[in-house]
């Protein structure tokens, strides 16, 4: 993204800044999914299927743990920050700068310290081998340096969106690179746990190096100052950081405990059905969650110009946008799912076309709703979209078991349907009534 096009007059640049963003997120993760599904291929045929296994939850026990106790500044930064840089204060955005990086430090510290705390009684609750335990160890200790969120956070402020995607295909495509150098050596689940503490270390500190130097040829310079000055000065900080947290949190509960919960309900052989189901929605918002990324800088421009009838076509036009999409390249496929399943999976999931196709409408109506997140935080509503999101997992909770006892697969599928229904008709009513007053803003 040129820095030219910031510049741009009016609704010129805006578009343009949209196309080129959209397009550098969705080409970089259609890379970094090919790269991540050869990479996935080659650890798969070192490590065969019980390494596989363990090098799986060595990861997921390190990431899950961060994700609990580092909540991500980036939301609260892009928000806050665009307000000052819209307002010429430059002194206010590299305070707000600092926060966000010492937020990021001490997530890291509460990280790491709890995962290497921790490492011992799991390692022994699942009766794993001692090297394991220090394996747990190694990788939670990798999550001490962390300040990606703030890296992020900047450079989608800046609109270098194509910085972020080169990164970040860079560091895939070296590791990819490497994963194939350990394959071809012979070695063992230790050296993947290795690459794996490689790999998160650059993930964080590459992007923040590079942001940092664009803050430098900007012209802006991190500043610390006083935790509670910085927060008096940006009325309303330290709940969009609660919040955007907290909906996250609920958010990803149902796409991680759902599984666990199932498997106490259905057979195998419907958990099996349902997974697939799960697996093919995954795939699909991988690509749409990014839309995200682009929409929250430009919603917090456009409202800290105050520019609401803008805003408001721009939510409209994501959201439509993005159903009519959807809705065209469904309908067909859901006509041929009968027949797409057994050629692409095998004839045992034949029977998993109805579950595949309500899955497929409940993404859809979660990506058309990617446009209302963005829209609320930078309204000021992020209060009630977090009791939105609160309430509709709750919900969804609430259904999946009654569901998936009487109608199986196809059962559990419908509870994702219904409660993003849900979401969607209660985001959308709140964020157009929030662009029908005057000033949009409040909780």
């Amino acid at each position: 993204m040129s820095v030219e096009a910031h510049h741009l007059p009016g609704t010129a640049g805006l578009r343009r800044r949209l196309a080129v963003n959209l397009a550098w997120i969705g080409s970089s993760q259609a890379v970094i999914t090919l790269l991540g599904l050869a990479s996935l291929a080659l650890t798969a045929r070192a490590l065969g299927p019980a390494g596989l296994g363990v090098l799986a939850f060595i990861e997921a026990y390190a990431r899950m743990i961060a994700r609990l106790v580092h909540p991500e500044p980036w939301q609260a930064l892009i928000q806050h920050g665009t307000r000052a840089l819209e307002r010429d204060d430059a002194g206010r955005f590299g305070q707000l700068v600092w926060l966000s990086l010492l937020a990021d430090l001490l997530g890291g510290l509460l990280s790491a310290g709890i995962g290497l705390l921790l490492a011992h009684w799991v390692a022994r609750w699942l009766q794993v081998a001692s090297d394991h335990e220090q394996l747990l160890m190694l990788a939670a200790a990798a999550t001490l340096i962390a300040p990606r969120p703030t890296a992020m956070g900047l450079l989608r402020i800046y609109d270098r969106f194509d910085l972020l995607a080169r990164i970040d295909m860079t560091i895939a495509l070296l590791r990819l690179v490497l994963i194939a150098l350990i394959w071809s050596m012979g070695m063992g689940l230790a050296w993947f746990v290795a690459l794996m503490v490689v790999w998160t270390l650059a993930e964080n500190l590459v992007p923040m190096a590079l942001a940092l130097r664009e803050m430098r040829r900007r012209g802006h310079a991190v500043r610390s100052a006083s935790v509670r000055g910085i927060l008096q000065d940006n009325p309303g900080l330290l709940r969009l950081f609660v919040n955007s947290n907290v909906n996250v949190t609920l958010r990803q509960m149902r796409q991680r405990l759902d599984i666990i919960l199932l498997a106490g309900v259905l057979p195998a052989s419907a958990l099996g059905l349902y997974q697939l189901a799960r697996r093919i929605g995954d795939a699909a918002l991988r690509i749409g969650r990014p839309l995200t990324q682009v929409f929250m800088p430009e919603f917090a421009r456009l409202a800290a110009r105050e520019e609401f009838g803008t805003l408001r076509r721009l939510v409209l036009a994501g959201s439509l946008g993005l159903g009519v999409v959807l809705l065209v390249l469904l309908v067909p496929l859901a006509r041929g799912m009968d027949r797409i399943l057994p050629f692409l999976f095998g004839p045992a999931f034949a029977d998993a076309a109805g579950t595949v196709n309500l899955m497929a409408v409940a993404m859809a109506l979660y990506m058309a709703s990617m446009s209302l997140g963005p829209a609320l935080i930078s309204l000021g509503r992020d209060r009630a979209m977090t009791v939105i999101s609160a309430v509709t997992t709750l919900l969804f909770f609430a259904m999946l078991i009654p569901a998936a006892w009487i109608w199986q697969a196809e059962g559990a599928a419908a509870a994702h349907l219904v409660s993003n229904a849900l979401w969607l008709a209660a985001s959308a009513t709140v964020a157009w009534a929030a662009l029908g007053r005057s000033g949009g803003h409040g909780r």
